[in-house]
């Protein structure tokens, strides 16, 4: 078992794995000291639990359990935290479990348990996630921002956190939804081109054809084409090219004052 302790004050993290070690001293454990860690982590290593605190400095807890569960297998999630009671209990319907600080030894018992139960059951636990990504969308505020990032998958299945201002434009081609970079690369997303309108949008994407999306902030130029039509032509590495629907060439219009 890997489990990877998220938490910006050493003492903390020290006290957590002392305690886990006692309970869990086969397991590998990581250690992260701040949301982003944490991330960096759960794509490079094959973790299986998250100890995540709240409050962390840049990208918090809530923000990086958003897209930890956005994982297509995601580790499980309990929140190690000195949340106030209230929040606790609204954690404990989303995550798998909770622990309040100071931990008590057995408190933690009670989630190995639960980990344990839910490692071996692992299919049970992807019901939660429905309900995680709900409680975290609801939950994650303008004091608390969701992460600007979008996971995304190579050709050799690495998984990677793309930056939203990296994106030049995703596509949708047979089925399946690609983004390119700024830097030029093609990778594979695990969302609907709608799903992924909805979520880009206020981050200054816009649909300007039926399959494509694109970053305002990438547009270099709009070429005239045939019979009235245009060309969107990115800033991108390749310089790339698409076609401006004329469906939607009135909202790129309204945005940004062209023509």
């Amino acid at each position: 078992m890997h489990i990877l302790i998220a938490d910006d004050e050493k003492p903390a993290r020290g006290e957590l794995r002392y305690m886990l070690g006692k309970l869990a001293g086969t397991a590998v454990y990581h250690e992260a000291t701040n949301g982003q860690e944490a991330l960096d982590w759960v794509a490079r290593e094959p973790i299986d639990v998250v100890f995540l605190d709240i409050n962390m400095p840049g990208v918090n807890g809530l923000a990086a359990a958003a897209a930890i569960s956005e994982r297509p297998d995601p580790p499980l999630i309990v929140f190690a935290t000195a949340y106030d009671a209230h929040a606790v209990r609204a954690f404990e319907l989303a995550a798998l479990d909770y622990v309040v600080k100071p931990f008590s030894e057995q408190r933690l018992a009670q989630t190995m348990i639960r980990i344990r139960q839910a490692l071996s059951e692992r299919g049970s636990y992807l019901e939660r996630q429905t309900a995680l990504r709900g409680y975290l969308a609801s939950a994650t505020d303008a004091a608390q921002p969701r992460l600007s990032k979008l996971w995304a998958v190579r050709d050799n299945d690495t998984r990677v956190l793309v930056d939203y201002a990296e994106i030049a434009w995703l596509e949708a081609d047979s089925k399946k939804v690609y983004l390119a970079t700024t830097a030029g690369e093609k990778l594979l997303v695990r969302h609907t081109l709608k799903e992924l309108e909805t979520r880009l949008e206020p981050h200054n994407f816009l649909r300007i054809h039926k399959a494509y999306l694109v970053n305002l902030n990438q547009i270099a130029e709009v070429i005239p084409w045939f019979s009235g039509t245009y060309q969107v032509r990115l800033a991108d590495a390749n310089r790339t090219e698409i076609p401006l629907s004329r469906q939607y060439a009135q909202t790129l219009k309204q945005k940004t004052g062209l023509f």
